[in-house]
């Protein structure tokens, strides 16, 4: 993860950095830092205009190692136990299932495959075990609750003829975070912009999202990203079926907490208010959404909010990392699944609550990082 200041800034961002500064927030020189708030620059894992990935950074450079094999098209259909002790795992590869010993078996599959996993192999609520004819190995109730993400709402807007939206590789991205009105919660709220890739009409009324027949480009759009940095309401994961094959069902339950509604509805018509500041005047051409008279009210403006949801894709919480007092904890300090032997979970799933930064990718790599010598110890 990279803590820069400097690179190009486009003039969507300069605006979004004005604007903030205008509305009494100051600047921030580390927002992943331990007090984040204000605007400033979002950090990045982004290297010269790549991505850098765990696959490339962890796994390609361990590639040729003779005690490690990757194989692709591989699905593991549940965890394989002798009484409370984790032995392996029964996998399926075209059209093949076979079994996989293993001394110790540690499940990265993330917060919807990993409960999804445990539930199958016997491990997860008793009704849910029940209701699908599970044999069950361990009861913890926990397993598939709390089911956290980031909720999004976006105010789009057309971008004024030579207006850049976007800069070069090394350009900037600001966020401003900030704490909603009356929170207990520091920094809970998370406010970015940036363009708008989408070809679909109906996600910009108005605007031709695609190259005209005489080759005219598309009218550029952006937008003000809201983001609900720390939800109160939470969703779950659920068996569907006994079958591996069968996905589970999820939920999300976005915006049923009404504080979670009521701090999105305030950001965006903070973002909003940003937009019709003057910073913004030699860049925004007009708002497409949302329109003023849903603006106006605050039912409509829940609405469209949920009709118009977006994530954020930091899925977490549905194997919860907990003390022994919390009956609904999954994993114990040392990501181990409580209650039985040999098995461990280590990924997003095991967070009690999604970060409030606006990311997991840095969080995550952590927890693996952490968890190697504890897995290593047994």
């Amino acid at each position: 993860m990279r803590r820069r200041q400097s690179g190009t800034w486009s003039d969507i961002q300069k605006a979004f950095h004005a604007a903030c500064l205008s509305e009494g927030f100051g600047t921030t020189e580390d927002t992943n830092g331990a007090n984040p708030s204000g605007v400033g620059v979002s950090p990045s894992n982004n290297v010269d205009g790549i991505r850098m990935s765990a696959a490339m950074t962890y796994l390609n450079p361990m590639r040729h190692r003779l005690n490690l094999t990757v194989r692709g098209s591989v699905a593991v259909r549940k965890v394989l136990f002798d009484g409370l002790k984790a032995v392996g795992v029964e996998a399926e590869s075209g059209g093949e299932v076979f079994t996989v010993e293993a001394d110790r078996v540690v499940l990265c599959a993330g917060a919807i495959k990993s409960p999804h996993l445990l539930m199958l192999s016997g491990i997860g609520p008793e009704d849910q075990l029940q209701e699908f004819g599970i044999p069950k190995v361990h009861e913890l109730s926990g397993v598939g609750l709390h089911l956290w993400n980031h909720v999004s709402s976006h105010v789009a807007f057309k971008v004024k003829e030579g207006v850049s939206v976007a800069g070069e590789t090394d350009a900037v991205h600001f966020c401003l975070h900030y704490t909603s009105e009356g929170s207990s919660e520091t920094n809970d709220m998370l406010l970015r912009t940036n363009p708008v890739v989408d070809e679909r009409e109906e996600k910009v009324p108005g605007v031709r999202t695609k190259y005209a027949t005489d080759g005219t480009p598309p009218e550029q759009v952006a937008r003000i990203s809201c983001t609900l940095g720390l939800p109160d309401g939470s969703g779950y994961v659920r068996l569907a079926s006994s079958d591996p094959g069968v996905q589970p069902s999820f939920n999300y339950q976005y915006l049923r907490n009404a504080n979670d509604a009521k701090r999105v509805r305030e950001g965006v018509r903070m973002a909003v208010r940003l937009l019709e500041s003057e910073a913004y005047k030699d860049v925004v051409d007009h708002r497409i959404n949302p329109k003023d008279d849903v603006l106006a009210n605050d039912d409509a403006l829940d609405l469209w909010i949920r009709q118009n949801v977006g994530t954020a894709r930091h899925v977490s919480g549905t194997c919860r990392m907990g003390p022994d007092s919390d009956p609904t904890a999954v994993v114990d300090q040392r990501c181990k699944v409580k209650g039985v032997e040999k098995l461990w979970v280590v990924d997003a799933s095991i967070m009690p609550r999604v970060p409030r930064s606006g990311g997991a990718h840095a969080t995550v790599l952590m927890i693996a990082e952490r968890a190697v010598d504890w897995v290593a110890q047994g």
